[in-house]
């Protein structure tokens, strides 16, 4: 059902060129079947988002999932069972699930998915987080706790084994329990998508149902049947399955370890930028007015650092930038729907997010501003915004990420009283 989600599937996507097949017919359902008058985003690799798309995807699948199920039923009613294309649907889904898990195991592991904190979460006011990056910013506290989260998730590749799909389906639902209601209770932008892979790990265990309810509820001693796999008569035809389920495991395996060391790797070698750390705005200039501190108009706060830049505006407002050091200019934006739509224009047209920010800022997407560093700690920003001149001073806050209270925390072995202060 998740077509961005791994290796073979992707490749079928962008290199097969499926999506401007599907595209066209997510577009017209959700014009002509649901009336909507909004621009669909359309998901680009890796974003579980609760999007339109997703929702008209899933929805498209399911309908037509029903309908097939109906044709089949008529046309083959002369067979007795489908116990040989059930034994397959299961494959799929004990696959699927193990594969796509691994992938989110060793986001956890590489410290991907949750980031160390950096500026922005840190200077942020608890009370203007929104709930995800509350939750966002409480996994990516502690490392250890990733590694925790990712041993549960890894546990999914037990499913890849008929001998071990039952136990890896039971530790599956566990997990992908607690994902689905962490997504859901902090408005994480993959409900739908961790609620579907719950399901599915509650579908491989309907069989087992019985037999676990007698074994908890009542203190049976039961036993677990393991799925029978349909038998090939010719031996080439085994050997032939057994090399085909290695390959994809191994290609799989070696595919998501390549990919997240690459970034994991890249991570640890990038290079703070110039602009790097959190800069308060002391003069800010709108059209040869000199605004003051109260003015709604007004920036307060620029944040640069690795991954997220970002505007601090009246009040709680946010806009957030994209930053081009060669040309040194940033561009900043405050509607992300139409940001997105720019970011997926640029990359059907050249097939990668490669120099993004740079592209983004030749389509003058938001407001262009150009900089000058002063010196270590000063620096002036000019361009237009809304057709009048602007110009903006801001001076570099002394602090580092280590220099935050919570940073400097640590485990204490012994507490005498609750530190929660």
């Amino acid at each position: 059902m998740d077509w961005y989600s791994n290796a073979f599937s992707l490749g079928l996507f962008y290199l097969g060129e499926l999506n401007k097949v599907l595209d066209p017919v997510i577009f017209w359902i959700g014009d002509k079947l649901f009336g909507i008058d909004y621009p669909i985003l359309t998901p680009t690799p890796g974003n579980h988002s609760d999007s339109t798309y997703i929702y008209i995807l899933y929805f498209t699948m399911i309908a037509l999932s029903v309908i097939g199920a109906i044709v089949w039923s008529l046309i083959d009613r002369a067979r007795k069972n489908l116990d040989v294309q059930y034994y397959w649907l299961t494959v799929i889904i004990r696959y699927f699930l193990a594969l796509n898990l691994l992938a989110f195991a060793l986001e956890k592991f590489f410290k991907v998915q949750f980031p160390d904190l950096g500026f922005y979460q840190l200077s942020e006011p608890l009370g203007d987080m929104s709930p995800m990056s509350l939750a966002w910013a409480f996994f990516g506290y502690s490392y250890g706790y990733n590694l925790f989260m990712g041993l549960a998730e890894s546990a999914a590749l037990l499913l890849l084994f008929r001998r071990t799909a039952n136990f890896g389906a039971l530790l599956t639902v566990a997990a992908m329990a607690n994902v689905a209601a962490i997504n859901i209770n902090y408005d994480i932008h993959a409900k739908v998508y961790a609620s579907m892979m719950l399901l599915m790990a509650l579908f491989l265990l309907l069989p087992s149902i019985k037999s676990l309810y007698r074994f908890f509820f009542f203190e049976e001693a039961v036993s677990l049947k393991i799925q029978k796999a349909p038998m090939f008569k010719k031996r080439w035809m085994r050997v032939s399955a057994l090399v085909f389920k290695w390959i994809v495991i191994v290609v799989h395996v070696g595919y998501l370890l390549n990919l997240y060391w690459g970034i994991h790797t890249r991570s640890l070698n990038r290079t703070p930028a110039e602009l790097y750390g959190i800069y308060d705005i002391e003069s800010f200039v709108l059209n040869n007015d000199t605004l003051s501190s109260g003015n709604s108009s007004r920036w307060n706060q620029f944040v640069f650092e690795r991954g997220r830049n970002a505007v601090r505006m009246s009040r709680d407002s946010i806009a957030f930038m994209y930053t081009d050091f060669d040309e040194k200019r940033i561009f900043v934006f405050d509607d992300e729907v139409r940001l997105m739509l720019q970011i997926q224009e640029i990359y059907r047209e050249q097939g990668s997010f490669d120099k993004m920010d740079s592209l983004l800022i030749e389509k003058q997407a938001g407001i262009v501003l150009y900089y000058d560093l002063l010196d270590a700690s000063r620096v002036d920003f000019k361009g237009i915004f809304n057709n009048d001149s602007l110009l903006i001073s801001a001076k570099r806050v002394p602090i580092e990420i280590k220099d935050f209270r919570l940073m400097k925390s640590k485990i204490n072995k012994v507490t005498e009283v609750p530190y929660m202060y």
